[in-house]
């Protein structure tokens, strides 16, 4: 059994988010459009996981506007660390870059609360 390297606990949240390429001058990218939606499955105070038929590159990055359980809403950049393939589409892993602590405070209260309901 692997030992898993994530840093915080992940929730499972169904939301669609919108990203936004940011282009770097020295990095090809292969995107093949500006923004699209994604289909968000997993969050946590360090990143977020989501799927997509995109095609996305490791290390890159983009902003986007995150919407919490609580309907409450927060921009960050994010960039993908981690993608696996299903089938025709791929679950990309990417962590918060420059996340407001205010921000990330908001994902822990929601993490404490669902583990004390189940």
């Amino acid at each position: 059994m692997t030992q898993e390297r994530r840093r915080s606990n992940r929730m499972d949240i169904n939301v669609r988010i919108e990203l936004n390429s940011v282009r770097s001058k020295d990095v090809a990218d292969k995107v093949t459009a500006e923004a699209f939606d994604v289909s968000v499955v997993n969050i946590s105070k360090d990143g977020l996981a989501f799927t997509t038929k995109e095609t996305l590159q490791m290390n890159t990055y983009y902003n986007t506007t995150v919407l919490l359980w609580t309907k409450e809403k927060f921009q960050t950049v994010i960039e993908v660390v981690r993608m696996e393939k299903y089938g025709d589409e791929t679950l990309y892993g990417c962590r918060f870059i420059g996340i407001m602590p205010a921000d990330q405070l908001k994902i822990q209260i929601y993490e404490m609360v669902s583990e004390m309901e189940n």
